[in-house]
């Protein structure tokens, strides 16, 4: 059965990443109660945003900035879509980067994948760009 927990469509700017964070709080500690996941769900999904705010908007870009977030459980199962109106991105270019290479930034796909237990890219989706689903597991803390 599928429990809706948040929905939020907000413009794509990192001075809107504390909201988000905040929101993103009050809804997932309705489902669990363990403050080391619930960090670790914002950290992945505050990196998901970061992403669209950072790379997902040509300069030229003419259309709506924003990203969608709605957050869902399906049983013991925490999942998270992340939307924008970018360009469609090939998923085959989203990549972590090879943890050697030390250097600031870039390792916000790394922290998505170990965090979450299934990741996902998805095709146009209600007149989005980009979906990315993700979702966790929230008996394992």
């Amino acid at each position: 059965m599928r429990n809706a927990l948040l929905e939020l469509s907000i413009p794509a700017d990192s001075c809107n990443l504390r909201e988000i964070r905040d929101r993103i709080r009050s809804a997932t500690l309705k489902l669990t109660d363990c403050v080391e996941t619930v960090d670790r769900i914002i950290l992945a999904i505050n990196e998901a945003c970061m992403n669209i705010i950072q790379h997902a908007y040509p300069e030229d870009y003419q259309g709506r900035r924003d990203i969608a977030l709605e957050l869902y459980s399906e049983g013991d199962t925490l999942v998270i879509q992340v939307k924008d109106h970018a360009p469609t991105m090939d998923p085959e270019f989203i990549k972590p980067r090879d943890l050697k290479d030390i250097r600031p930034g870039g390792l916000g796909v790394h922290f998505i994948r170990e965090i979450m237990t299934e990741v996902s890219y998805l095709g146009q989706s209600d007149g989005y760009g980009n979906v990315l689903m993700m979702k966790i597991n929230l008996t394992n803390c």
